[in-house]
């Protein structure tokens, strides 16, 4: 992949769509481009663009100018912060200036919200529209909007939001969250930067900060299969200047998959035995037990047999959760999420028939608005009863899985589908086969 194709993505941009950015970045530099996709699509084949351009495409993805000076063309671009993190200090300045370098363009500030501009910002309507959110709450929207200190109603509306946001990735996977929490963060870090509050009210901006930086991480990994470590570390940086360690934790489970999913399993092992050491003894019993099944799913990656004992462990955690005080953003981890990653473990660990059984136990327990995960855990019990011979079953619950995969916009669950029909081929001969296989290409060609 391309180094501009690579940061291209990790924003969430179509050729068309960093065009346009391109342009409109150097229009308000007083020197406007006419650049067009067939431009963006040419640098991507290996022509290199002229030095202004280049100019213009560093400032529009944050990437110091002193870098594009000591480097050619493409390789300067490995420095881009969303992808490559920085090294800042482990502080809340440091925190808040990794931040700053993964959202971004600097020329959008919070007056320039307003109808006109949030509608040119997204592209098109929101699931849940960032200016009513807003709006909602005058108390907040006075704080956020006017004057120079935060209170206590605008923090309180900025973690209402963390919690919104969560909940939608659930029903409708990375597509649409790539646009929200990139705003969110836009916002958050902005009052950080500009705004004087209480050094509670900044340890909350930070933590709400980090968890709109993980999601936004999450999504750009679920719609692009691009792990986003820069925007991954800044969200640590800002849980630790936050003092949530185990945000931190939470953040590094999510990074892991990620790792794991680039092809760098001993990274992911690395960084769920770092959110253990950080969690362990001054967390809840869910909470580790979601961290071990993390660790377990990087040590089956690895054909590690340690595995299970983290799985059994995570069990016996999770059988005594009840009545803890859990953070609010563990509530997805369950009996259903772990009976999920155990059944997982076993296809990955080549056990097919426990794996089977054990997702079909997993499904009679999932919530129904968890479309997501519950496309993904259909596929890999069609990936089970397809090692196993059984074609027409395998069809079958993969026919399920796309029903839901075509609901959601999320790579990792259209993924999967799509191997699974790769592996289907030398069995094109059978009917069932050759309509699942028909129906990937088409869900293929409508998300490409």
């Amino acid at each position: 992949m391309h180094l501009l194709t690579r940061s291209r993505k990790v924003r969430g941009w179509t050729p068309p769509e960093f065009a346009r950015q391109l342009r409109e970045h150097s229009a308000l530099r007083g020197s406007p481009l006419g650049t067009g996709p067939d431009g963006v699509y040419r640098w991507e084949a290996g022509r290199e663009p002229d030095r202004t351009t280049q100019q213009f495409i560093a400032e529009l993805l944050g990437i110091a100018s002193d870098i594009l000076k000591q480097h050619p063309w493409p390789g300067w671009l490995a420095m881009d912060p969303l992808v490559r993190p920085y090294p800042h200090s482990w502080n809340a300045s440091g925190a808040i200036q990794a931040l700053v370098e993964v959202t971004g363009r600097e020329d959008i500030t919070m007056d320039s919200i307003n109808r006109r501009t949030f509608v040119h910002l997204t592209g098109g309507a929101l699931t849940t529209s960032l200016w009513s959110w807003l709006t909602a709450d005058p108390a907040a929207a006075g704080q956020i909007t006017h004057g120079r200190r935060l209170g206590e109603a605008a923090v309180t509306h900025i973690e209402e939001r963390v919690r919104q946001l969560r909940r939608e990735d659930d029903i409708d996977g990375g597509g649409q969250l790539l646009t929200e929490t990139a705003l969110s963060l836009r916002m958050t870090v902005r009052l950080l930067k500009d705004r004087n509050c209480t050094n509670e009210h900044g340890a909350r901006l930070l933590a709400a900060a980090a968890d709109f930086a993980r999601m936004h991480a999450w999504a750009t990994f679920d719609v692009h299969d691009t792990c986003a470590d820069g925007t991954f570390d800044a969200a640590l940086r800002s849980a630790h200047a936050a003092s949530d360690p185990l945000l931190g934790s939470h953040i590094l489970a999510f990074w892991s998959i990620a790792a794991h999913n680039s092809g760098r399993p001993a990274d992911a092992e690395a960084m769920t035995a770092a959110a253990l050491s950080a969690a362990r003894g001054r967390t809840t019993p869910r909470v580790e037990a979601m961290l071990l099944s993390r660790r377990a799913r990087t040590r089956a990656h690895q054909n590690n047999p340690a595995c299970f004992a983290d799985l059994d462990r995570a069990a016996e955690l999770l059988a005594t959760s009840t009545g803890h005080d859990d953070p609010p953003w563990i509530y997805w981890f369950d009996k259903s999420e772990l009976l999920g990653a155990l059944a997982s473990t076993h296809l990955d660990m080549n056990r097919p028939d426990r794996a089977e059984e054990t997702f079909t136990e997993a499904a009679a327990l999932f919530p129904a608005d968890r479309v997501r995960t519950r496309a993904l855990f259909l596929t890999r019990r069609a990936d089970a009863q397809c090692r196993q011979g059984e074609l027409e079953k395998a069809c079958a619950t993969a026919a399920q899985a796309l029903d839901l995969t075509e609901e959601i916009s999320s790579y990792r669950a259209a993924g999967p589908l799509h191997e699974l029909a790769v592996r289907m081929q030398p069995h094109e001969s059978v009917p069932s086969v050759r309509d699942f296989r028909e129906r990937v290409a088409t869900l293929t060609k409508t998300s490409s």
